[in-house]
């Protein structure tokens, strides 16, 4: 802590519990200029500032120099920031054995964006670690504090800390894309299942091509039977199973659950194609269904969660038939990763 103000004494003893941890072993006052091992200058690609920066570097030195200073380096947050990597923060003397503070003022957040941390602590750091918080440190879908050095982390304070697992559209699906995706169902007569993309195999496959061209999301296929007989292509917006905020991410604040019954083309001998998407969320988690079949067929989530063709029999929908992970990738995140203590 920072040594008395001007106008209140200092002792010999002070020093030496400040900058030297007590030690009694016979040290100069020349030995305190700042740029030496006791009182270190910050390196230049230090972008916080040195708390015993009054401290002479040449010259006499007396004790009246030591008012109000501290021994550290410290980065105050006095506006919002983000994604903050200490390492950056402190530069060259990130690794070097001396005090390194982060204090976040009232009322300031340190956030992080989705899938990344909010304050970051690489490997390699030395000398005490500090967060002084008084504000907020959040993120979601990583760490609002990740310390993956092997140096403690000390929070002290009353603000708050917070992060949680989150989720997100993949790769594939965080801009525009397709890919596979396996249909349930076709339980209602041999040509139930015979309907396909032929980007993703011939016949036998069961299954359509799902396409993002901004926020719209279409299921598309090239192959239709019915009744033995190939209807040809066809397209179904399903945008709407698709919770998205503002910027066309998964919405993961949205819990509603969402479901698109549609027919296409009308009946040929007997066979109407019918299908059926819905999303909805379990445990935290929003699962995906694709559906198809030849007969009169719904989706129904809720409590009864099923494909199901009247009087003949249903496939029940469950996070094992979920199209989730073809859809969506989970990132793991929490409040704090690594040794931290206070929090």
């Amino acid at each position: 802590m920072a040594l008395p103000a001007s106008g209140n004494a200092i002792s010999f003893a002070d020093l030496r519990t400040e900058y030297n941890t007590g030690s009694n072993t016979a040290i100069s006052f020349a030995d305190y200029r700042r740029g030496g091992s006791l009182v270190r200058t910050k390196a230049s690609n230090n972008n916080g500032v040195n708390l015993s920066a009054s401290v002479p570097t040449s010259g006499a030195v007396s004790l009246g120099d030591f008012h109000s200073q501290e021994k550290g380096f410290q980065k105050t947050f006095s506006s919002n920031a983000t994604n903050q990597n200490v390492s950056t923060i402190f530069g060259d003397d990130y690794a070097v054995d001396y005090p390194k503070k982060i204090v976040v003022n009232s009322s300031i957040t340190v956030s992080g964006d989705v899938g990344t941390d909010a304050i970051k602590y690489p490997s390699g750091a030395v000398g005490t670690l500090t967060i002084v918080n008084n504000g907020t440190i959040s993120t979601i879908g990583a760490y609002a504090i990740n310390n993956l050095s092997s140096t403690t982390v000390a929070v002290t304070n009353n603000g708050t800390v917070s992060g949680n697992t989150a989720e997100e559209f993949n790769s594939t699906f965080s801009g525009n894309g397709s890919a596979k995706i396996d249909f349930i169902g076709g339980q209602g007569g041999a040509s139930g299942p015979d309907i396909y993309h032929s980007d993703y195999g011939g016949y036998g496959n069961f299954n359509c091509k799902l396409t993002r061209s901004g926020n719209t999301f279409t299921a598309s296929w090239t192959y239709n039977e019915l009744y033995y007989s190939n209807q040809g292509s066809g397209s179904i917006d399903c945008t709407s199973i698709f919770p998205l905020n503002g910027s066309g991410e998964l919405d993961t604040t949205n819990t509603s659950e969402y479901v698109i019954n549609q027919s296409v083309g009308g009946y040929y001998g007997g066979d109407i194609r019918d299908f059926g998407f819905g999303s909805k969320v379990i445990n935290g988690q929003r699962h995906f269904w694709f559906a198809s079949n030849i007969k009169p067929t719904n989706m129904t989530l809720g409590s009864t969660m099923s494909w199901s063709q009247p009087g003949w029999t249903s496939v029940a929908l469950s996070t094992s038939n979920s199209r989730r992970s073809s859809l969506l990738v989970t990132l793991t995140g929490g409040n704090t990763n690594g040794s931290v203590t206070g929090v």
